[in-house]
């Protein structure tokens, strides 16, 4: 009887567990229509372009060195060609190595611009999710969910509150 009683209450409490309202939203959508997205958008480009205009100083540069060393190959010793070769081969990996730390500050500087409106957009569904009683809200934006059952989109209500048309 006490084994009979276990399966019963465990039985109502998965019932009650699966009952419980399920919700989703596509947050990148969610994320990219929030006015602060723009302007991080906008402040990583130009720092981008500040990157890309330092770099662009090395690329200069190094074209120059690279047409003069054309210009005069025929005049220079073996020992001199072989110490510009080297110094052009020294400025190509100046460059990549540029390309890569800028590639890591954008990246930085990416994370931190949307921390703070990733984390806008969690509060704003942390609140609808008690509001109106989810249990679950799941981010359909990477296809993460192949079925389901009906679930309510909380996209247009997280909008709403965030006062995005």
């Amino acid at each position: 009887m006490k084994y009979l009683y276990s399966l019963m209450t465990l039985c109502l409490i998965s019932f009650g567990a699966f009952a419980q309202k399920t919700a989703y939203i596509n947050f990148q959508q969610l994320v990219a229509a929030m006015p602060e997205s723009k302007k991080a958008a906008d402040s990583l480009q130009k720092y981008a372009d500040q990157l890309n205009a330092d770099g662009q100083v090395l690329v200069a540069e190094y074209t120059k060195n690279l047409v003069e060393f054309d210009s005069t190959a025929k005049t220079l010793t073996d020992a001199q060609k072989e110490i510009k070769v080297t110094a052009l081969k020294q400025q190509q990996a100046n460059i990549q190595e540029y390309k890569y730390k800028m590639e890591e500050k954008l990246s930085v500087r990416e994370q931190e611009l949307l921390a703070p409106i990733v984390a806008k957009a969690k509060d704003v569904l942390k609140a609808l999710l008690k509001e109106k009683g989810y249990a679950l809200v799941l981010d359909n934006s990477r296809d993460a969910v192949v079925v389901a059952n009906e679930a309510d989109d909380l996209l247009p209500l997280a909008k709403a509150k965030l006062g995005i048309k």
